[in-house]
C-alpha cells in the first residue's frame, strides 16, 4: 500500500506543481519561469536573488510560493514514511501492479501536449473567474499621494486589445502610457496611432486612483491585491 500512496503523491505533487504554474501564468509570468519557480518552491532549492524578487513583489505570487512551501514539507513527510513503509512491509505483487499501472498512466497522461493544453486554457479561465477576476494593478513608482507609476497587463480579453491608444480614450481619463513592453521589444513613448496587443505589459502615469477606477470599470484585468 505505502508503494501506491508513494507513486499517487508523485503524481499528485507534479499536479500541484502544474496548476501553481498556471496561477503564476496569470499573475505575467512566463509559462517556463512559472513552472522553474513552482518545482523551486515544491523542491525548496532553485531560487535566485532575482528570481525571488519576482514573487516578493507580487501579493499573489507570495500566496502561491507559501502555499507550495506548505505542500512541500506535507509531501515530503508523505513520500518519507511510504518509503519507510515499503522497507518494513512486505510488498506483494499486487501491489506492484497496481502501482505500476497508476505510474504508466500518469506518465502517458500528463506527457500529452494535447491534453495539458486543454487542461491549462480550462484551468486558466477559471481562475480568471475566480480569485484572479477584476485586474491586476501594482505601484511601480509612486511619484505623490496622488500620482503614481504603473505596470498593467493586457490579457487576450481585454477591450483595449485591437484598439489603438488614441482610439481607446485612455488618455481622456488621465492615464497616459509611457511604454509598452511586447515581448522581446520596448516601446518608448508609443504613439496614438499604436495597436495594443494581449500580453501587452503597459508602463502607465497619472493619478492613482484614475488608474484603480479605469481597471475597475472594465474588470479587464487580473487582481495582485
Amino acid at each position: 500500500m505505502s508503494l501506491i500512496i508513494l507513486v499517487l503523491t508523485f503524481y499528485l505533487l507534479i499536479l500541484i506543481m502544474e496548476i501553481a504554474a498556471i496561477i503564476l501564468k496569470s499573475t505575467g509570468m512566463e509559462i517556463g519561469k512559472a513552472r522553474f519557480q513552482a518545482l523551486s518552491a515544491l523542491t525548496s532549492v532553485g531560487f535566485t536573488t532575482r528570481e525571488a524578487e519576482l514573487i516578493t513583489q507580487h501579493p499573489v505570487r507570495r500566496k502561491v510560493i507559501s502555499v507550495l512551501m506548505v505542500i512541500s514539507y506535507l509531501g515530503m513527510a508523505t513520500v518519507v514514511g511510504s518509503v519507510f513503509g515499503s522497507w518494513t512491509k512486505k510488498i506483494t505483487t499486487h501491489q506492484v501492479l497496481i502501482a505500476g499501472s497508476i505510474f504508466v498512466g500518469g506518465f502517458l497522461l500528463f506527457s500529452n501536449r494535447y491534453l495539458l493544453s486543454i487542461f491549462e486554457r480550462s484551468l486558466e479561465k477559471q481562475i480568471k473567474k475566480s480569485f484572479l477576476h477584476h485586474h491586476t494593478f501594482w505601484e511601480v513608482l509612486k511619484l505623490s499621494d496622488d500620482y503614481g507609476v504603473a505596470e498593467i497587463i493586457l490579457h487576450p480579453d481585454a477591450p483595449l486589445v485591437g484598439q489603438s491608444i488614441a482610439g481607446s480614450k485612455i488618455r481622456d481619463k488621465g492615464i497616459f502610457i509611457m511604454a509598452i513592453e511586447r515581448g522581446n521589444s520596448f516601446i518608448h513613448s508609443p504613439r496614438g496611432n499604436e495597436v495594443l496587443e494581449a500580453g501587452d505589459r503597459l508602463i502607465v502615469y497619472g493619478k492613482t486612483e484614475s488608474i484603480k477606477n479605469c481597471l475597475l470599470q472594465q474588470s479587464i484585468f487580473q487582481e495582485g491585491e
